[in-house]
C-alpha cells in the first residue's frame, strides 16, 4: 500500500484509435495502481473493438468521429487530447496524467512518481519507457504527469499548434516551474516511437512554432539521421507555422544557456 501522506485525486486521460490489441493491457495497468488514477478514454474514431474494450476498463469514454487521415504529430491531435482535459477539470483531480493506448505502467507508478512531484515541488514530470534515451527536457508524452493548479493557468489545455506537448515543457520552465524525467520510473511501450520524413517534417514544423535556436534546431536534424534530416528542416523553415509568442524570447535563449553549460561542462576539469 502507498503511505498515508499520498493524499490526493489522479486522473487519466488515454487517447487511442484503433487500439484494440494494445489498450487492454494499458487500462488494467492503470487500473491496478497502487495509487488509482480516474481514467478517461478519448476514443478518436475507432472502427475496432477499442471502444468496447475502453468502456469495460474506464471511469469515462469520450467517442469522437473518425477522420480519415492520421493526427500524429499535427496540431488537429491536440484537439483529442483537450476533450479529455475538459472531463478531468470537471470533476476536479491534483494531477493530470497523459498516455497513449500502448503503454503498460508498473503499480508503483503513479505513486512514486506523484510522491516525488510533491516531495520536490516539481510541476510536471514522467519516467522513461525501456529502451529509449531522454534528457531533462524530455519529458514523456506517455506517462507524463501535471499538477492541476499550475495546469489551469495555462488554460488547462494544449495550445491548438505544432509542438503543443513541449510547449507545455517550456513554458512551465518560463514561469519558474521545476520539469523532472526519472530515468528509474520504466514502464514499457508496446509500439515504439516511429519515425518518417512526413513525421520529421511534423517536428521540424514544431520547432519552428516553438522558436528554436537555428543551432539548436539543426543539431536536432542531425540527430534524427539521414533519413529524416532534410524533412525536418524543411518543416523548420516552413513560413506557413504560428509562433508561440509567449515563448518567442524564452526558447531561443534557454537553448542557448543550455548549449554554453553543455559545452563548459565537456571542458571542465
Amino acid at each position: 500500500m502507498i503511505s498515508s501522506d499520498i493524499k490526493c485525486k489522479v486522473g487519466c486521460i488515454v487517447i487511442a484509435r484503433d487500439e484494440e490489441a494494445n489498450i487492454g493491457r494499458c487500462l488494467r495497468s492503470l487500473r491496478n495502481q497502487l495509487l488509482k488514477p480516474y481514467i478517461v478514454v478519448v476514443d478518436d474514431g475507432s472502427i475496432d473493438k477499442t471502444l468496447v474494450i475502453a468502456r469495460r476498463f474506464s471511469d469515462y469514454v469520450v467517442s469522437l468521429p473518425r477522420h480519415d487521415e492520421s493526427w500524429a504529430g499535427r496540431p488537429e491531435l491536440a484537439s483529442v487530447f483537450n476533450q479529455g482535459f475538459k472531463v478531468l477539470r470537471d470533476v476536479g483531480v491534483d494531477y493530470v496524467m497523459v498516455s497513449g493506448a500502448d503503454a503498460f505502467y508498473p503499480s508503483y507508478y503513479v505513486s512514486k512518481l506523484v510522491r516525488r512531484m510533491n516531495s520536490y515541488n516539481i510541476t510536471i514530470a514522467s519516467g522513461i519507457a525501456i529502451g529509449e534515451r531522454t534528457s531533462f527536457l524530455a519529458v514523456r508524452g506517455s506517462g507524463r504527469i501535471i499538477e492541476s493548479n499550475w495546469f489551469k493557468t495555462v488554460g488547462y489545455r494544449y495550445p491548438l499548434n505544432y509542438g503543443f506537448e513541449s510547449y507545455i515543457i517550456f513554458r512551465a520552465l518560463m514561469d519558474g516551474c521545476k520539469v523532472k524525467v526519472f530515468k528509474d520510473l520504466l514502464f514499457i511501450l508496446y509500439r515504439k516511437t516511429s519515425s518518417s520524413p512526413k513525421r520529421a517534417y511534423h517536428w521540424g514544423k514544431a520547432m519552428r512554432a516553438l522558436n528554436y535556436w537555428w543551432l539548436f534546431a539543426l543539431r536536432r536534424c542531425i540527430d534524427f539521421g539521414f533519413k529524416g534530416f532534410f524533412s525536418m528542416l524543411k518543416g523548420y523553415l516552413s513560413s506557413d507555422v504560428v509562433c508561440y509568442e509567449d515563448l518567442a524570447s524564452f526558447v531561443p535563449d534557454f537553448q542557448k544557456r543550455y548549449f554554453v553549460r553543455r559545452i563548459l561542462g565537456r571542458f571542465s576539469y
